[in-house]
């Protein structure tokens, strides 16, 4: 019976995290990521050292310091240079280029904003084979920009 209560415990918290890892946003997760392999190679390359095997664990620990040290970096994001009007947030399109990437006016809705959007991706989805995961995300980001702006996200 207490196996099973655990079980079912584990079993929720996993299904949880997974849910909440899959919120997150690629950047955040892969710094997630980082953090808790980073930590866990350190954690193992420490104990194998203690153990007796110094030259196993040394490396793995290092591995481990290089992954959290990657991860407490703060992200590079692009610079806005001559590509137009300084974006409204670090490494975000601004809405003029938003709307310049959708078509639509200044004044559009959300519901005209998501037409756009899906006609676009229609067309240039990379699975038509006229398209490319690139111009995919870049037009994902153009709709999300402009909904963020309209507080419909």
């Amino acid at each position: 019976m207490i196996a099973f209560v655990f079980g079912s415990l584990l079993l929720a918290a996993c299904l949880g995290t997974a849910w909440w890892f899959s919120r997150k946003k690629t950047e955040d997760a892969a710094r997630l990521v980082r953090m808790i392999l980073g930590s866990g190679a350190l954690i193992a390359g420490v104990v194998i050292s203690l153990r007796g095997a110094v030259a196993l664990g040394a490396p793995i620990g290092l591995f481990g310091l290089g992954m959290l040290g990657h991860a407490a970096r703060k992200p590079q994001r692009g610079q806005g240079g001559s590509q137009g009007p300084a974006p409204a947030q670090p490494g975000r399109m601004s809405l003029a280029e938003a709307r310049e990437i959708l078509g639509v006016d200044a004044d559009a809705d959300a519901d005209t904003i998501r037409r756009a959007h899906r006609q676009l991706m229609k067309k240039i989805h990379p699975d038509t084979g006229e398209g490319s995961a690139a111009l995919a995300r870049q037009v994902q980001e153009a709709r999300d920009v402009l909904l963020d702006h309209l507080g419909e996200m």
